[in-house]
């Protein structure tokens, strides 16, 4: 059994049928069981998660409001197509909302906080040998999580999951041209060294680091789409 089937991913605690639905319908998406494109019934998938309709329909406008589903009336739920032209944009947003959650996760996280944070970066440092993208994943959901609430700023910490949902799925559908997660955790790991030494500049610093190499990743997968015809990107959104 390997890492990724021990911890499902995406795991987490949750106190309400609605966000347990939700988290694993976000995870049927971002790694594709529901795939692109494809249309569903709001019962279909409420057999699918295992949860009642009303929690399930409660989880799907949160995944609509996230651009994850398209909810058609009479017509039932579209899961949505990458967002190929916008994903620079994405990195663009995540650049700036990033740097406020880890700035003030570095000045506002509890001991307790700050040590599950020191936890994650232990499990990264032990990604770089493993290699595993469904870990990183879940991982990284984990991640996201620990800074939103660390930042005492649900708003901001709202829109950060977003973005970083958005990004996480275009990463995943990609993952084969990612030939390993070695820099990318260490990336990770000092940004999360730095909010748990409280040391706001230095956690910017990585953020700024992080999505730097974000977008130039993003960049290469782009071009390579582009070259083969994957997909057509318009002059004005390059």
């Amino acid at each position: 059994m390997t890492d990724a089937d021990a911890n499902p991913l995406f795991a987490r605690q949750t106190a309400s049928q609605t966000e347990k639905a939700y988290c694993a319908l976000e995870e049927m998406v971002v790694t594709g069981e529901l795939p692109p494109g494809s249309q569903w019934s709001e019962a279909a998938l409420s057999e699918k998660v295992g949860f009642g309709r009303t929690p399930t329909r409660e989880a799907l406008h949160k995944l609509a409001y996230q651009r994850l589903v398209h909810i058609a009336p009479r017509q039932g739920v579209f899961i949505s197509e990458i967002d190929y032209q916008g994903q620079l944009k994405i990195i663009q947003a995540r650049r700036e909302i990033e740097r406020l959650i880890v700035a003030q996760a570095a000045l506002c996280a509890s001991a307790a906080e700050r040590a599950a944070l020191r936890q994650l970066a232990s499990e990264l440092e032990g990604l770089k040998t493993l290699n595993d993208m469904r870990v990183y994943m879940r991982l990284h959901f984990c991640l996201t999580s620990r800074l939103g609430e660390a930042a005492r700023n649900t708003y901001a910490a709202e829109f950060y999951a977003m973005l970083q949902t958005l990004a996480r799925r275009f990463l995943y559908f990609h993952q084969k041209r990612h030939s390993n997660l070695v820099q990318i955790c260490d990336l990770h790991i000092a940004q999360i060294n730095a909010i748990a030494d409280g040391d706001a500049e230095r956690a910017m610093a990585a953020a700024t680091a992080r999505n730097d190499y974000a977008e130039q990743l993003a960049r290469n997968i782009l071009m390579e789409l582009i070259v083969t015809s994957a997909v057509t990107i318009s002059p004005a959104e390059r």
